[in-house]
């Protein structure tokens, strides 16, 4: 099977997914599966923020001794991602809600484990090769976009929250939206020397979750503008993860 049959079936797979109804101890209706997940996530947004910390400090040393050591380092930061998403999986989206007793939010849960399977086989059989190199000045336009989800400036209620203090406490590490940037970030400024299912398919799951996440500013009440604004780089780093091979080509045929 070719490597374009391939990774367009594992998308169908995934995109399958987002079809997985919730599961709650309670029936529910069709009209409530918004409140269904937005019940899910206010319990789990803050249950675990006590890793948070150390969380972002194990990310920043990662990607100094990325810098530092290079490829050496390939099946550590491999295997720090694999088992992030791996926690983002059950941790975000199982919970014991007052109306609709335990509920788990299967479509995500079920991409987002998929995701960390992938990961899980690279550590098995690296292919990434964590090396910066020199790469072209647009290339390097992750970066901010990078550190916007690292700090995810926001509070409980949605509404901004610019303090300095959330670079080492916000939910980047504890949740996938602000955690899924960073990792494909990182990815695409070693590419090309990297695992191009594992790319595919991280940015493919984060584009998707990304996008249903716009979507809930017209479904989901107490959806904010300010959060819409905080999964931009979900969505616009997942958009690029899918699409750098043809970029980057283009860029280089131009600059014949």
């Amino acid at each position: 099977m070719k490597e374009s049959t391939k990774i367009l079936v594992i998308f169908i797979i995934l995109f399958l997914c987002t079809f997985l109804p919730p599961i709650t101890s309670v029936p529910f209706t069709a009209q409530e599966t918004s409140l269904v997940i937005r019940d899910v996530f206010i319990q789990t947004s803050t249950a675990y923020l006590w890793l948070s910390p150390l969380i972002h400090v194990a990310t920043i040393i990662l990607l100094i001794a990325i810098y530092r050591y290079g490829r050496k380092m390939g099946r550590v930061v491999d295997t720090f991602f694999g088992i992030l998403f791996l926690f983002h999986s059950f941790s975000q989206h199982i919970a014991t809600t007052e109306k609709y007793g335990l509920t788990i939010i299967t479509g995500n849960l079920v991409m987002i484990l998929i995701v960390s399977l992938f990961w899980m086989w690279e550590v098995l059989k690296p292919r990434n090769e964590y090396v910066f190199q020199h790469l072209p000045v647009w290339r390097y336009w992750v970066v901010p976009f990078a550190i916007l989800a690292f700090w995810f400036p926001v509070n409980a209620d949605l509404s901004p929250n610019v303090n300095p203090l959330l670079l080492l406490t916000s939910s980047f590490g504890v949740a996938f939206c602000p955690s899924a940037p960073v990792v494909i970030a990182v990815l695409t400024l070693i590419y090309p020397k990297v695992n191009r299912y594992l790319l595919r398919v991280t940015s493919f799951v984060g584009l998707l979750i990304g996008l249903f996440n716009a979507m809930s500013l017209f479904v989901m009440p107490g959806y904010s503008l300010w959060m819409l604004f905080l999964h931009t780089p979900l969505i616009f780093i997942s958009l690029y993860g899918l699409l750098i091979q043809w970029l980057v080509k283009s860029h280089e045929k131009g600059n014949v």
